[in-house]
């Protein structure tokens, strides 16, 4: 397995600084987070923060290792040259997409301009006014419509499970992915996020998904007590923890990856803000080779 690291969680270095950053760390890749850096999706998610907020918020609000959709070709060939002198492999553009072709179409362009084979896809929320059936089925039609450009470019389009959207679980994106090409479609699964929506047991997830199983992201999370509601219950809030202090036990993902035959990435996104960014991804990566390692021998 390839260890990278999501320049999502690299807020304050740049994108001359992360690659070189990262080859030091031991890391062998890196994945390139892609937004409208004048207000993008994330952005607009986050306007308004309160200031107590800002530093918990930094990783999509004040980003300097992300690549500008606008500029998107411009930045991508921008970011190969850094990552070829720093003798680091691009896995990934980590793209905040909606359901605009032409701005797919520029992203799968700069993809395959810097020999990138993925990108991620839209991310899709749930809403509990419409039907679930009616939202599957839009969502798998917009996929479908992207098949042409998929194939004309050569790169993979990955959605990913994620609390809150569409697909939260393994089976949730096999509803979405099933019948799809696996060579140009497939699941970054994020153990993290489900934590907090979307769960199941890791070997059955993979065996669920299959050759649709395309990227990992690595990240670690908790429900927190967070006071009471109007009932007297105890309300529980969303934290993003270190790697090895969450709930998910990434141990058990790693071992059922190598036990299922999986070969490709890891990608840290880690949000917890324990520790300064270089201290805590320095320590995931060596966290990472010791699962993987201890895994590997129990196999």
């Amino acid at each position: 397995m390839k260890l990278a690291v999501y320049t999502v969680c690299l807020p304050e270095y740049t994108i001359e600084e992360a690659p070189a950053l990262l080859k030091s760390m031991g890391c062998d890749a890196i994945e390139w987070r892609v937004d409208d850096t004048s207000g993008g999706i994330a952005a607009a998610y986050f306007a308004n923060l309160p200031e107590e907020k800002k530093f918990e918020y930094r990783y999509w609000t004040d980003n300097k290792a992300t690549l500008d959709t606008k500029n998107i070709m411009e930045d991508c060939l921008r970011a190969k040259k850094v990552c070829d002198e720093a003798g680091i492999e691009i896995v990934n553009l980590a793209a905040a997409l909606g359901n605009d072709l032409e701005q797919l179409e520029k992203v799968l362009a700069a993809a395959k301009a810097i020999g990138c084979r993925s990108i991620r896809g839209p991310m899709v929320g749930y809403n509990p006014k419409k039907s679930y059936k009616e939202q599957l089925d839009t969502f798998r039609a917009n996929l479908k419509s992207y098949e042409p450009l998929l194939k004309k470019y050569g790169v993979k389009m990955m959605i990913e499970t994620h609390h809150g959207n569409l697909v939260t679980s393994a089976s949730a994106a096999m509803h979405v992915l099933n019948g799809f090409d696996p060579d140009y479609y497939g699941l970054i699964y994020d153990p993290g996020n489900m934590v907090f929506e979307g769960f199941e047991n890791y070997k059955m997830g993979f065996d669920m998904l299959g050759k649709y199983l395309a990227h990992v992201h690595i990240k670690n999370g908790a429900y927190t007590p967070a006071g009471e509601d109007e009932f007297g219950a105890t309300k529980y809030a969303q934290s993003w923890k270190p790697l090895d202090k969450g709930s998910a036990n990434l141990y058990a993902l790693i071992k059922a990856l190598v036990e299922v035959g999986y070969d490709g990435v890891l990608s840290i996104e880690d949000f917890s803000n324990e520790k300064p960014t270089y201290e805590k991804l320095q320590e995931g990566l060596d966290y990472l080779k010791k699962l993987i390692a201890a895994a590997e021998k129990a196999n």
